[in-house]
C-alpha cells in the first residue's frame, strides 16, 4: 500500500503549528530506558512505541528484545528503529544490519514498518546532499526488498533541508516522522504533506521520547498493517 493511499482515514493532519492532544500518543525507546513500565503506559492510552534495534553498521542495542517482548506484551503496536551512522558504512549495509536484528516487518496486524532515524544525532557527515540522497535511497530500497514496505523516515526539518537539500523523493512511500520539540510541528520537510508521527517532547513518564500519530486508531493500524 502507498502512503497516501490511507490519507482519507486521517482525522487530524499536521501542518504548521496545529496540535489536537486527542491524537494517538505513543513513544519511542532504546537502552537508556532500563525498565519502561509499557503495560501502565498503555493503560493509561499510549497505543504505539519505537524500540531502538540497531544503530550504523554493527552496534545492537542490548535491551531491543527485552523491550520488544513487553511492548508485544503490553498490547502496543510496536517496531525497531535504526539510527543511520552516513559516515560509517553505505545505506544498504545499515539496512541489512538492520534487518538481521530486529528491524523486519511481519503482516501480523501489530508491527510497525522499520523507522529510519536519520539526522537526529547527526550532521551531514561531510556528505553531499546528493551523496546523502544516495544513502537514504539505498537503505529504502534495501528495506522494501526484503519487506515488501516502505520504512518510515525520521528527521528534523532543518537536517533534511541542509542535508539532502529538501529532496521529495521519499514522501509519495515513506510517511514521516519529524522532531521538533515545541509546541508545534513546525515546517515540514521534503515534499511531505504532513507528519505521520510528530516527536514533540524529550522523555515522558516512561523516558525514551514522546510522539503523537496524526490520525485514528484505524490510520494507525493501517500504518502496521500495509
Amino acid at each position: 500500500m502507498q502512503l497516501l493511499d490511507y490519507i482519507p482515514l486521517l482525522s487530524t493532519i499536521f501542518y504548521r503549528g496545529t496540535l489536537d492532544r486527542r491524537t494517538i500518543q505513543g513513544l519511542d525507546i532504546s537502552h537508556h530506558q532500563n525498565n519502561p513500565n509499557l503495560t501502565d503506559a498503555h493503560g493509561v492510552g499510549l497505543s504505539f512505541v519505537y524500540i531502538k534495534a540497531t544503530e550504523g553498521p554493527t552496534y545492537a542495542d542490548p535491551k531491543f528484545t527485552e523491550h520488544y517482548r513487553a511492548a508485544t506484551d503490553a498490547s502496543f503496536l510496536r517496531g525497531g528503529y535504526h539510527v543511520a551512522r552516513t559516515d560509517l558504512s553505505d545505506g544498504a549495509a545499515q539496512a541489512q544490519f538492520f534487518l538481521s536484528n530486529g528491524g523486519g516487518w511481519t503482516a501480523d496486524g501489530k508491527t510497525l514498518p522499520g523507522l529510519l532515524s536519520i539526522g537526529l544525532e547527526d550532521d551531514c557527515a561531510g556528505l553531499t546532499p546528493k551523496e546523502t540522497q544516495e544513502w537514504i535511497q539505498r537503505f529504502v530500497e534495501t528495506y522494501e526488498e526484503a519487506t515488501k514496505r516502505s520504512p518510515v523516515i525520521g528527521t528534523t526539518n532543518e537536517w533534511w533541508v541542509e542535508c539532502t537539500g529538501n529532496t521529495p523523493k521519499f514522501n509519495e512511500k515513506s510517511a514521516l516522522l519529524l522532531a521538533n520539540w515545541g509546541d508545534s510541528v513546525g515546517m515540514i520537510p521534503g515534499g511531505w504533506h504532513f507528519a505521520t508521527i510528530w516527536q514533540y517532547k524529550e522523555g515522558g513518564a516512561w523516558g525514551g521520547n514522546s510522539n503523537i500519530f496524526s490520525g485514528n486508531a484505524d490510520a494507525l493500524r493501517e500504518l502496521a498493517d500495509g
